[in-house]
C-alpha cells in the first residue's frame, strides 16, 4: 500500500469539532496574544466596554439613574477564504505514516479509519493555523502572492498612524544594539500609553507583542541580572518572558517580514488583548466545508477547506507602538 484513497468530507458541527475548535479555542489561541473570535454572531462586532463613572449618590427618593458603561463597536470584515494543498501520493502517504507513529500507541499496521483521519486532519490543521495566524499579521489584500486574503495587523495600524486624535499614536527607536535596549523600548511603550491603557493592567489583559529580535535582546537582558534566580533561567531557559507583570509574547513572524520590504523589520506593540481580535467563521456561510480526497489522474492527495477570516482592532487609544528604524 503506498496510497490513501478515501475520500472525506466535514462541513457544519463536523467541520466546526474537528477542525476548527481545536485551534481556536484553549491553549492554542491564548498563545496568539490576542482575542479570537470563533463562529461568532455574523456581522461579527468587536465590544470593548468602559466603566461608568461616580454612580453614588445622596440617599433621596425617586429614580435618578446615571448612564450606564459606554461600549466602543466596530465590525471585523470577513473575508471569504481558501485553502488548498496538494501532495503527490507516495509523499502523503510517507507523511500520514509519520503522524501515526508520533503517537505512543502507533505501529506500521494500524493505518485503521480512525488513525488515518487523525493524522490527515492534524497534518491539515497545521497548515491552516500558521497561514491564519501569518495572515492575520503581515496580511495584506493589495498584494500580489501570498498572504493576500484579509488585512492584517500590522498593514491596519501602519495606515492609522498619526498625530491626531482618532491615529494611533508610534514612536521610533535606534537599532537594537544591546540587551538594555529591548528593555528601554517596552519602558517607553508603557511611559507613552494612554491612561485607558494603562488602567486595564489590573485587569490582567495587556500584553506586550514583539518581533522575535526584541523577545531575544529582552531575554538577554534578564541573563546579565546578579541574582541566582537569573543564573538558573540562563541555564534551564525560561517559559515564558514578563516585564513589569506584562507578558512579553514573540509574534514569530521574522521569516514572513523579511519578504515584504515595506513591513517594518523589528517592532512592539503593547495593548490589552480585547482590543486585537482575528475572527473566524465556518458555520454562517454557505459552501463551507473542508474535503480531503484523492486524484487518480495526477495520483495526487489533495485537502481544500473554505471558510471565512479576518481581523481588526478597536481603539487606537489601547495602542502604545514602537518601532525600530
Amino acid at each position: 500500500m503506498s496510497k490513501i484513497e478515501q475520500a472525506k468530507t466535514y462541513t457544519g458541527t463536523d467541520m466546526e469539532t474537528i477542525f476548527f475548535r481545536p485551534m481556536m479555542m484553549g491553549p492554542n489561541a491564548l498563545a496568539l496574544g490576542v482575542k479570537v473570535m470563533y463562529n461568532m454572531p455574523v456581522p461579527t462586532h468587536l465590544h470593548f466596554w468602559k466603566r461608568s463613572g461616580d454612580i453614588l449618590q445622596k440617599f433621596a427618593g425617586g429614580w435618578n439613574g446615571s448612564d450606564g458603561a459606554d461600549k466602543f463597536q466596530k465590525s471585523i470584515e470577513l473575508k471569504r477564504v481558501k485553502a488548498e494543498v496538494g501532495y503527490s501520493a507516495d509523499k502523503y502517504f510517507d507523511l500520514i505514516y509519520e503522524k501515526v507513529l508520533s503517537h505512543a500507541d502507533g505501529h506500521l499496521d494500524d493505518l485503521t479509519g480512525t488513525a488515518l483521519e487523525a493524522a490527515e486532519t492534524a497534518l491539515f490543521k497545521e497548515a491552516i493555523a500558521e497561514s491564519i495566524r501569518a495572515t492575520m499579521w503581515v496580511g495584506d489584500t493589495t498584494r500580489t502572492g501570498s498572504y493576500n486574503t484579509f488585512d492584517g495587523f500590522i498593514k491596519r495600524i501602519l495606515e492609522d498612524r498619526g498625530t491626531g486624535e482618532k491615529d494611533i499614536a508610534s514612536v521610533t527607536f535606534n537599532a537594537i544594539k544591546a540587551p538594555e535596549d529591548a528593555e528601554t523600548m517596552l519602558k517607553q511603550l508603557w511611559e507613552n500609553a494612554s491612561e485607558l491603557l494603562r488602567a486595564c493592567k489590573a485587569d490582567g489583559n495587556l500584553v506586550y507583542l514583539v518581533t522575535s529580535d526584541i523577545y531575544m535582546a529582552y531575554e538577554d537582558a534578564l541573563d546579565s541580572v546578579i541574582l541566582d534566580s537569573a543564573y538558573q533561567a540562563k541555564q534551564t531557559g525560561r517559559e515564558r518572558l514578563s516585564y513589569r507583570g506584562i507578558p512579553v509574547v514573540d509574534m514569530q513572524i521574522g521569516t514572513y517580514l523579511s519578504d515584504f520590504p515595506t513591513m517594518p523589520a523589528t517592532f512592539a506593540i503593547l495593548t490589552d488583548r480585547r482590543n486585537l481580535a482575528l475572527a473566524v467563521n465556518t458555520t454562517h456561510f454557505p459552501g463551507s466545508e473542508v474535503k480531503m480526497w484523492y486524484n487518480p489522474d495526477l495520483m495526487e492527495n489533495r485537502q481544500r477547506a473554505v471558510f471565512m477570516a479576518g481581523c481588526d482592532y478597536l481603539l487606537p487609544e489601547l495602542l502604545s507602538i514602537g518601532f525600530v528604524d
